[in-house]
């Protein structure tokens, strides 16, 4: 992923704004599309992650449309979501949509880096962050370490 005013593909500045309809409450109406290889992702702020000068930090707080939110599209199919929570408690990572090509062929709808086989280049989700911190909070109460 590139810095947030650069086309994660090609690294272009050459970028606009677009207000376009999402199919079915997909994330954001707000994309930015690359003039130069037409990418399209859903923008940030960099003002909203935890180290604006770590173009990989994670944000501060749940994006707007985090999978992670109540509610959110991602937990709808219940049985779905317990799997991907089990998965995640077994040991796997959750990575932010933001800045991530949207492509619409993919299961999750992302072209995230190299499918996730790159963390080094993906940012942690915020939502999954805070998800840990309250299960590590929840197992150090239960222990009596609070």
């Amino acid at each position: 992923m590139k810095g947030a005013d650069q086309c994660p593909k090609c690294a272009s500045r050459a970028t606009i704004d677009v207000d376009a309809p999402s199919p079915k409450g997909f994330y954001s109406r707000d994309v930015r599309v690359c003039r130069n290889c037409q990418t399209i992702w859903e923008p940030f702020n960099p003002a909203d992650m935890f180290d604006p000068a770590d173009r990989l930090a994670s944000f501060s707080e749940p994006c707007n449309n985090c999978a992670f939110r109540t509610g959110s599209p991602e937990q709808k199919d219940k049985e779905e979501w317990k799997k991907t929570i089990a998965a995640l408690k077994a040991g796997g990572q959750f990575f932010c949509h933001k800045g991530v090509p949207i492509d619409i062929k993919n299961a999750n709808g992302f072209a995230y880096p190299e499918d996730g086989k790159n963390p080094r280049k993906m940012r942690l989700c915020r939502g999954y962050l805070n998800m840990w911190a309250a299960q590590i909070s929840k197992e150090m109460a239960a222990e009596g370490l609070s």
